[in-house]
């Protein structure tokens, strides 16, 4: 009697085991794992809001017959007034290509040295120089030197084009 008692008693524990797998294992498939969001810091969130916001600028100034380049100079130090006051540090120089010309505006705290084809310019600190293109529906090529670090751009022949370099 007490064999059987014992067959009965093992026989217990081992569905008990087998119950005690069995739940963990469906817990573990019912188990989602939260995805962890990486945080964006705030020159990402800046420089990503100045690439959306200044095709908008420039397109409505292309609709009202206003100067594009001039519309988009004071949408820049604007928008840097706004950036610096989340982030101090946050600068910007830009190159707009428009119709003939490519303006290159520096709002970078250092002078920068734009070639712009065959020809070179020093642009200041705040500065917005135009450059007239030779063949503007062919493709055209710029660099921006700042601090001694060479940025190279290129643009299509497209009427209208914005290019930008963030520090």
């Amino acid at each position: 009697m007490k064999l059987k008692q014992l067959n009965q008693n093992k026989k217990g524990q081992f569905y008990i085991l087998i119950a005690l797998l069995l739940i963990s294992y469906a817990f573990q498939l019912s188990r989602q794992d939260v995805p962890v969001r990486k945080q964006r810091d705030t020159f990402q969130l800046l420089y990503e809001g100045y690439l959306s916001e200044g095709p908008t600028v420039i397109n409505n100034a292309v609709y009202e017959e206003a100067n594009v380049p001039a519309r988009f100079g004071n949408f820049t130090t604007s928008y840097l007034a706004f950036a610096r006051s989340a982030e101090p540090g946050f600068r910007l120089a830009f190159l707009l290509k428009y119709k003939d010309r490519v303006v290159i505006g520096n709002r970078m705290s250092v002078e920068l040295n734009a070639t712009v084809g065959n020809s070179s310019y020093l642009v200041t600190q705040g500065e917005d120089r135009t450059v007239q293109l030779a063949q503007p529906d062919k493709l055209a090529s710029a660099n921006l030197r700042v601090a001694g670090i060479s940025y190279p751009f290129s643009f299509s022949p497209d009427p209208i084009q914005l290019k930008a370099l963030f520090r």
